[in-house]
């Protein structure tokens, strides 16, 4: 419930700076890839494990001041891979067994960022939340003797995903390359305040590199 109330705090946060002063409000729409490396942690899973994706996004960056110090970073992220892999190992009738666990998971993803541009820089900073709803999501997993082949593996979807709340932070650089045209990259960090599924403690944190062009 927090969570949500974060995100009507940015709603209502973007109507009353609308209200403020239409005459200086500028706005610009573009497409935004990202890179994200992402961290699976909790106290349910054996050993805590990372992994590589891809996000693809649509962006509405809005300023509401003259000098565009202060703004609102929307937009939906489409695609957004959350993937992770970890190891662990057990015995059993003393064999050494190891297994691979590879969660394959993506989301669709409200943006709802407030933004602080320092004036005349184009250096700015992001803070706020991202609400994902599950597009995919599947756990394989591979069990094999240590140093030997493979026994088994297993491919099942992950049943009971929670919607993710996250909160982001994080900064970029606004680079003008014409009037019309801003390409701008970003880095940020997305703290999972959820469990990816309901009743185990498993969250996902991430670090996004990405890289937007924007037409204003």
């Amino acid at each position: 419930m927090k969570m949500r109330n974060l995100f009507l705090i940015s709603v209502l946060t973007f109507t009353l700076l609308t209200s403020i002063n239409n005459a200086q409000f500028r706005m610009a729409v573009g497409s935004e890839v990202g890179f994200n490396f992402n961290l699976h942690t909790g106290s349910d899973l054996d050993e805590g494990g990372s992994g590589l994706g891809v996000a693809l996004s649509g962006i509405v960056d809005m300023s509401f001041t003259s000098n565009r110090a202060i703004g609102l970073l929307t937009g939906l992220a489409f695609y957004d891979n959350r993937s992770g892999s970890s190891s662990s190992l057990f015995s059993q009738d003393g064999t050494n067994y190891s297994v691979d666990n590879d969660v394959s998971i993506a989301y669709f993803q409200i943006i709802s960022l407030f933004k602080y541009r320092i004036p005349n820089v184009g250096v700015y900073f992001v803070f706020g939340p991202q609400i994902g709803f599950d597009l995919s999501s599947e756990l394989e997993q591979t069990y094999s003797v240590v140093g030997g082949q493979t026994v088994q593996k297993t491919k099942n979807s992950l049943k009971d995903t929670n919607t993710r709340f996250e909160l982001k932070l994080g900064g970029g650089w606004d680079i003008e390359l014409s009037p019309l045209i801003t390409l701008a990259p970003q880095l940020t960090f997305g703290l999972g305040l959820t469990n990816v599924i309901e009743d185990v403690d498993d969250r996902i944190h991430t670090i996004q590199l990405s890289v937007t062009c924007k037409f204003n």
